[in-house]
Order: C-alpha cells, then structure tokens, then sequence
C-alpha cells in the first residue's frame, strides 16, 4: 500500500510541471533504461539528441539558461579536447568520438537550466533511482539465478556505456551511495526502499570488476561512519552486512584479489599505464591526441609488448586519469581535476545554504543526501583508478546533480527572501 500511495503522490507532483522538466524525465529515460535499444521498432529517431535539443531550446526561449562558472570549465574542458582533437597523432580517431565530449557539455547545460526548484530536483532523483533500480534488479536477479556462482565476464548490462560488467558495475557503487544516503536522509521513507541500494550492491558483487568492488567496499566504510553514525547498532548491523558479502563472494572472486597486483590482468594494466605516462611526459600541453591512445600505443609500443599473458588485449589507458593526461595532456588533466573540485565545492555550498534552514523540514533531507553524493563521488574516483571511463555519463551526471541542486535551493531562498521583503513593504 506504502508503494502504491508513494507512486501517486510523484505521479500528482508530475502534473503540471513545464516542458523541460518533462524533457529532463525523458532524457534521463532515455539515457539510462534506453527503451530505443530494448524496442529497436521505435529507434528511427535520434530520441536522445531530440529531446536535449528540443530541451537546452526551452530553457533558451524561457530565459532559463544561466552560464555559470561549472559551465564555463566544463567549456574549457571541451575546448582543451578539441584542440587536442586538432593536434592529434590519429585525427580520424579524435574527431569521431569528439562528439562525446560535446553533447555532455550540452547536456549539463540543458539539465541545470530545465531544473528551477527542490520539488522538480526531488522528481527527478527518484525518476533516476526508478530507472537504475531497473539495472540493479536484473543484476541481482541475474547473479542469484546463477547460484551466486563466478563468471570471468561479470554481467552485461543495456548496450551502450554501460554494457561491460566494469563500467555496468561503477555506475551501480555510484548508484548504492546516493540511493542509500537519500532513504536514510528521508525519515519518512519507509525502511522496504533499502531493496533499492541492496540489488545495486549485489550487482557489483556479480561484476568480476575488482576496481568497482574495491570502491563499494571504501563506500560502504564511508556510509556507516558518516551517515549510519558510530553507534553500536549501526555498526554491529554494518559488520554483519559485510559479513554476509564477503560471504556471497565467489571463490574465485576471492582468489583474484588474492593475486592482485602479481597476475596478467594486472601486469597488463602496469604496461598500459606506464605507456600511459610516458606519453604524458613526451606530449605534455595536449597529449597524443583525444581518443588517440589506442593508435599511439599500436605504433609506438605493441612491437615491444608481449601480449602472450594478456588476459584479454584492448589498448586503452586502463585508468581515466592517465587517459585524459595521455591524450589531452597535462592541460586536460588539470582541467579534469577541477571540475572534480568544482563538485565538491558546489556540494559544500550547497550545505551552507541550508545551514541555517535545519528547523525548516523542507530541506531536513538535503544535508545527508550531499553526503550520500560526496561518497558516491569518491566511489567514483576509485573504480575509475581501474577504468578509462573519462568522457563516459559519469562525471557529468555528477556535475548536473551538484549544480541543479545548488541552483534549486539557492533559487528558493531568494524567492523567500523577496517575499518577506514585499511582505514587509506592503505592512
């Protein structure tokens, strides 16, 4: 009954919301159930660029767009890629995933300017929590029907950026920390909804990704401590949960944590990102070229590689980090590493602003929640020490987040503000 009224009352908040809120809702659809690749008799339309398209026109027509200073390095970003597009050792390479890069600008650019207020920022978390629980709970459904048993392939999930059990299982760490924060930040919210951030982890255990395993096990310790509170019950139920992980842990899981550091996946990984530096060092300003790696290491260094111990080869940096400064050079990893300071400080921000607002119970959930997407981040930067995953959704879903949030409740105070100034005008 508690799920039926709760679909209801999102369902009555949906009604009556302006177009690029509905665009937003779409594209997050879009983006992350993909109904055009479950259903290809629909797919004769770009849906995905229709709709950021059809909404950044919205929010430009509407006076919406405001260009801050987020946008602004994430536009610097674009600009180092392009650049390093034109300088590139494999031009061909660069320009056809160039446009990556740029649709995230946009799509950062539109989402922060169709989200205008907290209740339309809330719809729109839990639409998201909707869509990746679809993700989690194939994932868990799909490990238990297999015994909970090990595969060397993990678990695939929907074709695009997340069809590789790596990048399926990142998204799902990021996922267990901001679900988990925002249930335990709603007090309201009844206990059942911790399903949500459970299937999330369970699909991570079902990834043979050691990377994202390692970040969930780092996000787990950060969740009891900052959100669960160090008490007694808390951690006594924390330290029965990783019990029962550990537990539901393959052997043979178990087994290449064992051997890390000293088998052929991470041997490989060792080459690649020694290669990886060594192209920094002699490409410093703007690095051999965006998506240029695999050309660069195929002529420069596969001659002198043995790829006979290789568990599988594919020439990428292995590590988002290295791939950015090795085709981007120094200059795109700085800005890189800015725009990671930019959302923790946008977070901090957003803290301050309700500091002053505790007695309000409007924002009583905001606090815990920026803590649950500060862990989610650190998750992040973790499983992607592992990942070339620099110019996949992540970052900049994290960004839109921080941003929209910010700009939602700073929004609303200047609403009140300006009401109580007429208020005491008109008295």
């Amino acid at each position: 009954m508690k799920l039926i009224k709760d679909t209801k009352n999102v369902l009555r908040s949906m009604k009556g919301q302006d177009f690029g809120f509905y665009a937003a809702a779409l594209y997050l659809l879009l983006e992350y159930v993909r109904p055009q690749v479950i259903y290809p008799f629909i797919d004769i339309l770009p849906w995905t660029q229709l709709t950021i398209l059809l909404g950044l026109l919205y929010v430009v027509v509407k006076g919406q767009l405001k260009f801050q200073m987020m946008h602004f390095v994430l536009l610097c970003f674009v600009g180092a890629a392009y650049i390093s597009s034109l300088l590139s050792y494999d031009p061909t390479a660069s320009f056809n995933r160039i446009d990556y890069i740029v649709s995230w600008f946009v799509v950062v650019i539109f989402f922060t300017g169709a989200v205008r207020n907290l209740e339309q920022y809330k719809l729109l978390t839990i639409l998201l929590f909707l869509f990746l629980f679809k993700m989690s709970l194939f994932g868990a459904k799909t490990w238990a029907m297999r015994g909970f048993s090990f595969t060397s392939w993990g678990i695939s999930g929907p074709r695009g950026f997340f069809q590789n059990s790596g990048e399926l299982s990142l998204l799902m760490v990021i996922f267990a920390a901001m679900s988990f924060s925002y249930i335990a930040a709603n007090k309201s919210i009844s206990k059942y909804y911790y399903i949500v951030p459970i299937t999330a982890v369970m699909t991570v255990l079902a990834a043979s990704s050691r990377g994202s395993q390692l970040a969930m096990a780092v996000v787990a310790v950060l969740l009891a401590i900052t959100i669960g509170k160090l008490r007694f019950r808390n951690m006594a139920l924390f330290g029965i949960v990783c019990w029962a992980g550990f537990t539901l842990l393959p052997e043979e899981q178990k087994e290449r944590f064992s051997t890390m550091g000293d088998d052929a996946t991470s041997e490989s990984r060792l080459i690649y990102w020694g290669k990886g530096l060594e192209m920094m060092h002699d490409h410093k300003l703007f690095g051999v070229g965006y998506y240029a790696f695999p050309s660069y290491f195929e002529d420069k260094y596969a001659h002198s590689v043995n790829f006979e111990n290789f568990r599988y080869r594919r020439e990428v940096a292995h590590n988002s980090y290295i791939q950015v400064g090795s085709e981007m050079g120094y200059i795109g990893l700085l800005i890189y590493l800015i725009l990671i300071f930019i959302f923790f400080r946008l977070i901090s921000k957003t803290k301050k602003l309700i500091d002053n607002e505790a007695a309000i119970s409007r924002y009583k959930w905001v606090h815990g929640y920026c803590t649950g997407l500060n862990i989610a981040l650190i998750g992040y930067l973790i499983g992607s020490t592992f990942m070339s995953v620099a110019f996949y959704p992540y970052l900049y879903l994290f960004l839109m987040l921080a941003q929209s949030l910010y700009n939602s409740i700073n929004h609303e105070k200047e609403m009140h503000k300006h009401q109580l100034t007429n208020s005491s005008v008109t008295g």
